[in-house]
């Protein structure tokens, strides 16, 4: 009887394996996270806030240089408008007599006139407001920074998390693969010796079974595989259907901190706690804009008034300089009913900050626990695969020399296939908790 061999057998899959990672680009983990920081439209959309957050703060630092404001008019007036002299209003002279002599009215036609009214103010009581508007601003740019970091490690978790799973998958394929080969193998040495009448045909019925089974969960990881290739590269901002391999190298890091260390971490630099942090600056801020609003408004003016075709019996150009005020006197208590919503709007702002402190800290603690559950799972697999690998070696050499049964080997094989796929899923699984790890404690990926 013809036996299988085993040397050909990996050869053959080495060289398909080799063969397709040439025929495209290998992309790395590292890689793959560098070009997703790059591309990735979200973060780009981020960026594109911050920036429009920087011009916010621009347009609150002009607040403080003076304001030039002109004010046109033009209009065909409907009555007419003039002065009017009362007999003697101008003096009663002993020669001459009252000046003038006799009530006069000076007016000019109706027709088409202008009136020009130029303002320069420089605010002076203003630029306490202004400074806290220009406070509000800032933080308002620090919080699209966070909105970027927290995206950024959103889109690097995503990343990781597909590329795992395609690693997974390729391995899971690579493993399938290798029993449909040796299931092919297997079949046609029964099918030779069936007809040889060394086998019987129960045996070729059920390796036949068994090798159309794995056949169909070859063809299942198809549709997962390429899903998640093209949700990577969508991800990494480039055409979803770009062709790539994943580096089976890949590992995850292997460094844990301590979980009090990990959630300090995690408190100074997660992402929903510096917004909260930002929240509560933000509802302070406002507040003290909402009391400086008591404040009476005073500016520095110079102002400047010019008539055009209006009326020659009137003044056409007026100018001065001097102090101008605009202030609320009675405002029936709504600036302090503003004051106090703003203050419970602070106080508010800091019990989410707390609460988010604590959500940290218990998501923390429970990403450590998973990544050091995922540790134990890979040492039990890795366990149980050699135990596989060991009663497959043995199996098949019993076979070999007649000292056990078909249906052993084939067993042996899939508990193989099954223990290989549970240590390959260990592997995913502890880096997938390790990057939902670093995530948690707000580590810049």
């Amino acid at each position: 009887m013809r036996r299988l061999s085993w040397a050909a057998i990996l050869t053959f899959a080495i060289f398909s394996c080799g063969s397709t990672l040439l025929n495209s680009q290998t992309l790395s983990l590292d890689d793959a996270v560098k070009a997703a920081e790059v591309n990735n439209r979200s973060i780009l959309a981020s960026e594109l806030d911050r920036k429009k957050a920087g011009e916010e703060v621009y347009v609150a630092l002009t607040q403080r240089l003076p304001i030039f404001s002109l004010t046109a008019l033009g209009s065909q007036p409907l009555s007419h408008l003039g002065l009017t002299l009362e007999e003697g209003s101008l003096g009663v002279y002993p020669t001459v007599g009252p000046i003038p002599g006799r009530t006069t009215t000076l007016e000019n036609p109706l027709g088409v006139a202008g009136i020009f009214f130029a303002n320069i103010a420089e605010p002076l009581t203003q630029h306490y407001k202004i400074g806290l508007a220009i406070q509000l601003a800032r933080v308002g740019e620090e919080a699209a920074k966070e909105h970027i970091r927290s995206e950024r490690q959103s889109v690097v978790n995503d990343v990781r998390r597909l590329y795992y799973g395609i690693l997974q998958a390729e391995s899971g394929r690579a493993s399938l693969q290798a029993t449909v080969d040796f299931l092919r193998q297997l079949d046609h040495e029964i099918d030779h010796d069936t007809l040889q009448r060394i086998a019987l045909k129960s045996d070729s019925f059920r390796v036949k079974a068994q090798l159309a089974q794995a056949e169909y969960e070859l063809l299942k990881l198809d549709d997962p595989l390429q899903t998640q290739k093209q949700q990577l590269n969508r991800l990494m901002g480039r055409d979803v259907d770009t062709p790539f391999e994943v580096d089976p190298l890949t590992n995850a890091s292997s460094d844990l901190p301590d979980l009090k260390e990990a959630c300090a971490r995690a408190l100074a630099s997660r992402p929903e706690i510096r917004l909260a942090k930002l929240q509560v600056r933000r509802a302070t801020l406002t507040r003290r804009m909402a009391n400086a609003e008591r404040i009476p408004d005073v500016s520095l003016a110079a102002t400047a008034l010019s008539t055009v075709n209006l009326s020659s019996s009137l003044p056409s150009k007026l100018s001065g300089v001097g102090v101008q005020m605009n202030w609320d006197v009675f405002d029936w208590g709504r600036k302090r009913k503003q004051v106090e919503e703003d203050r419970q709007a602070e106080e508010q702002a800091s019990l989410q900050m707390k609460d988010a402190e604590a959500l940290v800290i218990v998501d923390v603690s429970h990403r450590y626990r998973q990544l050091m559950e995922a540790r134990k799972e890979l040492e039990v697999t890795t366990a149980i695969q050699s135990a596989a690998r060991e009663l497959v070696r043995i199996t098949t050499n019993q076979f070999t020399q007649k000292q056990a049964l078909l249906s052993d080997v084939l067993k042996a094989q899939s508990g193989l296939a099954e223990s290989d796929h549970r240590f390959t899923q260990a592997l995913v699984d502890l880096a997938t908790t390790q990057a939902d790890f670093e995530k948690a404690i707000g580590e810049d990926q």
